[in-house]
């Protein structure tokens, strides 16, 4: 036992049953930047680890597997593995302790768990306005429908499209095009104001304004907003009767209390009845805010 806690290579100690350190390997020690931690109390080297090793001595007394428990000292990571000594009569009078290095273990789980989430968030992005895609939308969108019903609010869904975008493309180009819905998406996004709003292009030149907590007359306001935001670009459009790049708008809501099938289906309601506004608002002159009928 002498041998084995003089080894550079071996991280041990051992606590009594008063939680006192009675004997530890020089590398235990240098974990604490002490020349010996034998003497010291559990508790005093590692905050909170008195209740960690009590429950230990207890486990081992019932017969039970000890498990695993880490712990940081110095901006490092350490994995403890509990293992009980009994004397002749069976009960439980040491823990040895045998503490592994794993902080390279953790940085590389931290980067992995980092890696998946931006993969996740990228997923959910549009990469060329980084507003949410469908996906994106369709998370949100039940989310927050999910959250109205259980507050009894309102929500609002606003469609949004580009007035004559295909005629803008053919004319200037898909860089230029690219670069109007990239300020289109912008300017939309300065129009949210609140945390839980989202923006969400939807398809080619179609966008998407969830905004939770709002109701019809609200929604009017965000878009009347956002149509004058629109204007102010003042990105010249040669095939547009008004000389510049406008949008139209179609706005639905998801009534406070309202009880649907599944949040699925009013999702898919909700956008039917915002796209239906928008199909009114394209096909009555354009650069214009509808709303769902009944609203």
């Amino acid at each position: 036992m002498e041998h084995l806690f003089a080894s550079p290579s071996m991280t041990l100690c051992v606590l009594d049953r008063s939680h006192r350190v009675t004997m530890a390997s020089p590398s235990m020690s240098s974990i604490f930047m002490l020349d010996t931690i034998a003497g010291s109390l559990a508790g005093d080297l590692v905050p909170g680890a008195g209740p960690v090793v009590q429950g230990c001595f207890d486990l081992a007394a019932l017969g039970h597997a000890l498990p695993d428990r880490y712990f940081t000292a110095g901006g490092r990571h350490y994995q403890v593995t509990f293992h009980a000594t009994a004397d002749r009569n069976g009960g439980i009078f040491e823990l040895l302790l045998i503490v592994l290095d794993v902080t390279r273990r953790v940085q590389v789980e931290h980067l992995l768990r980092e890696s998946r989430r931006r993969l996740i968030a990228t997923a959910r992005r549009d990469h060329l306005t980084g507003l949410l895609n469908r996906r994106g939308l369709e998370s949100v969108l039940h989310r927050e429908l999910r959250r109205s019903r259980r507050a009894g609010k309102s929500l609002s869904l606003i469609a949004i499209d580009i007035d004559w975008f295909k005629d803008y493309n053919d004319s200037l180009g898909h860089p230029q095009g690219d670069a109007c819905l990239y300020a289109v998406a912008r300017a939309l996004i300065g129009c949210l104001r609140r945390a839980g709003d989202a923006a969400c292009r939807y398809g080619g030149e179609e966008f998407l304004l969830v905004l939770p907590d709002t109701d019809i007359g609200g929604a009017a306001t965000v878009a009347a907003n956002c149509q004058r935001a629109i204007d102010d670009l003042n990105i010249p459009h040669p095939g547009s009767p008004f000389g510049r790049v406008t949008v139209s708008f179609g706005i639905a809501e998801a009534a406070a209390g309202a009880d649907g099938a599944s949040v699925a289906l009013d999702a898919i309601s909700l956008l039917s009845h915002a796209d239906s506004a928008l199909y009114r608002a394209k096909r009555d002159g354009r650069n214009r805010i509808e709303f769902a009928l009944g609203a």
